[in-house]
C-alpha cells in the first residue's frame, strides 16, 4: 500500500515509500528539500515502520470484518481519531481551493442583498 505525501517546499506529490532509503537523506526526490535534517539517518526507518503499520492495520481490519460480517461494528472514530491527531494540520496549496478562497473574500461580513426583479418592457 502506498501512502501519499506532499513536499512542504515544492508542493509536489510523492510516496512515502520513496523516502525509505537512508542513502537518499530523507529528501524530496524532486527539489531536494530535507524533510528531517537532524534525523535524516533514522527518519527513513520510521517511514518504513509507518508503512508496515498501515498495512498491518488495514489487513487486520479486513480480516476481522470478514470474520464478523455486520455483526460487529467498530467505532471508526476510535480507530481514526488517534491517527489523525498525530498528523499536523496542513494548509492546502491546491490552486482550486485558493481560487475559491480568493473569490469569496468580498463576501465576508457582507449583509445579504435583496433580490432585484428586472422587468422587460
Amino acid at each position: 500500500m502506498s501512502i501519499n505525501a506532499r513536499c512542504g517546499s515544492c508542493n509536489r506529490e510523492l510516496l512515502l515509500g520513496q523516502l525509505v532509503q537512508p542513502s537518499n537523506g530523507f529528501r524530496c526526490p524532486f527539489c531536494g528539500f530535507a524533510f528531517a535534517p537532524a534525523y535524516a539517518t533514522v527518519a527513513p526507518a520510521v517511514a518504513a515502520r509507518i508503512m508496515v503499520a498501515q498495512a498491518a492495520l488495514v489487513t487486520a481490519l479486513a480480516e476481522l470484518g470478514s470474520m464478523t460480517g455486520g455483526r460487529l461494528q467498530l467505532d471508526r472514530a476510535a480507530i481514526l481519531d488517534p491517527i489523525a491527531g498525530t498528523l499536523p494540520e496542513v494548509e492546502t496549496k491546491q490552486p482550486a481551493l485558493a481560487r475559491e478562497h480568493r473569490a469569496r473574500w468580498w463576501a465576508r461580513n457582507a449583509a445579504p442583498q435583496p433580490a432585484q426583479t428586472i422587468s422587460h418592457q
